[in-house]
């Protein structure tokens, strides 16, 4: 006969042992109707991946972060950026960036945006930039595979939304192009373009149908513009190239549209509603459109110039209330601004993000 010590300790251990295998049983089970949330892109959807780049573009000082984080986060924003706020009105966790150590848990979703990142490789050598960024995708696949098994997988990918925000780093080299005619910039718009495209076939070839889009910003007037040339208003190139991509953007997800059967797409004017707050900023309750909150230079608009670098502090300007200005540094907006433009990505107008908007994605089954 057993003693009833041992009786005792097998008790123990049988029922440990169920525990585990139940846990294990139900491990990968998710809600019926939870969607993922997948991010690519550049600074502007950059929730610290290049903190972990040898690359100069990172937010790892303050005041990066200072408004809602409390410290930097490699978000080049005073606060939260798009993609939190989204991922709020979805009741999903802010989602990680792909290169944060440890992550391993992608049901929620990744951020693979890269601060600097092109759609082209030689944009800026150094960042996560298209095509590594869904390189990164497929190792999440695998990842989400042995996790979930193929099938559960596949769900996920398939109820899954993916936002993009890239191809304004591609343009802004076109002005130190001395090959720059108009010839040259419709082929490097082919280049950009036929890119984006093959990266958007191998998402839907993983099942992914529910895909959003904001199309390149007014990267003419930005505070870093501005600055670089002196002028008070918006440079005329930039803004040229800029509006030319957002046409054939449009046009070009319409014939996605017409060839991939179950393909949706939401499709954000990011370009108008920044402008409009950019030239109008009293209108949308700013009290500066054209000056950054924290910077140097002209409009505090000289790139990288806001922050400590380094391990010293920089001779930088810094506002007392980045909630008054449109842009927190010489490229990127503040909390509030980027506040107001998810809320259109998420249910706007028709005129603003369509056909489609992301709350109808979430809510999709």
């Amino acid at each position: 006969m057993l003693r009833m010590d041992n009786c005792s300790s097998l008790f123990v251990t049988l029922f440990f042992c169920a525990i585990l295998l139940l846990l294990l049983s139900c491990h990968g089970e998710l809600p019926e109707n939870h969607a993922a949330f997948f991010i690519f892109g550049d600074s502007l959807l950059d929730s610290g991946n290049n903190l972990y780049l040898n690359d100069s573009g990172k937010a790892d000082s303050l005041p990066y972060g200072e408004t809602f984080f409390k410290h930097p986060t490699g978000r080049l924003c005073d606060g939260r950026i798009v993609p939190d706020f989204i991922s709020e009105y979805a009741k999903l966790p802010y989602i990680k960036p792909y290169l944060e150590p440890g992550f391993t848990d992608y049901t929620n979703g990744v951020n693979f945006a890269s601060a600097g990142a092109g759609v082209l490789p030689g944009t800026r050598p150094g960042t996560l930039y298209l095509k590594l960024q869904l390189n990164c995708f497929e190792d999440v696949v695998k990842g989400l595979k042995q996790q979930l098994g193929d099938a559960d997988a596949h769900n996920l990918l398939s109820k899954a939304v993916y936002l993009f925000s890239i191809g304004g780093n591609d343009y802004n080299t076109i002005p130190n192009n001395t090959k720059a005619t108009k010839s040259f910039r419709k082929m490097y718009m082919s280049m950009v373009l036929g890119n984006f495209t093959a990266g958007i076939k191998q998402l839907y070839a993983h099942g992914g149908r529910k895909f959003a889009f904001q199309n390149v910003g007014p990267i003419g007037c930005m505070p870093a513009a501005r600055a670089s040339s002196g002028a008070e208003g918006c440079l005329h190139d930039p803004t040229v190239i800029a509006k030319m991509h957002n046409i054939a953007l449009s046009r070009l997800l319409k014939r996605i549209e017409q060839g991939l059967p179950g393909f949706k797409y939401a499709l954000f004017d990011y370009y108008t509603c920044l402008t409009m707050r950019t030239l109008y900023s009293s209108k949308f309750g700013f009290q500066d459109g054209k000056s950054a909150c924290c910077g140097t230079g002209p409009y505090n608009g000289l790139l990288f110039s806001c922050a400590k670098k380094n391990g010293t502090t920089s001779a930088y300007t810094l506002c007392s209330d980045p909630s008054e200005y449109v842009w927190f540094d010489a490229a990127h907006p503040t909390e509030m601004v980027n506040r107001q433009l998810a809320s259109l990505l998420w249910d706007g107008p028709s005129h603003t993000v369509g056909p489609y908007n992301l709350k109808m994605f979430f809510e999709m089954p």
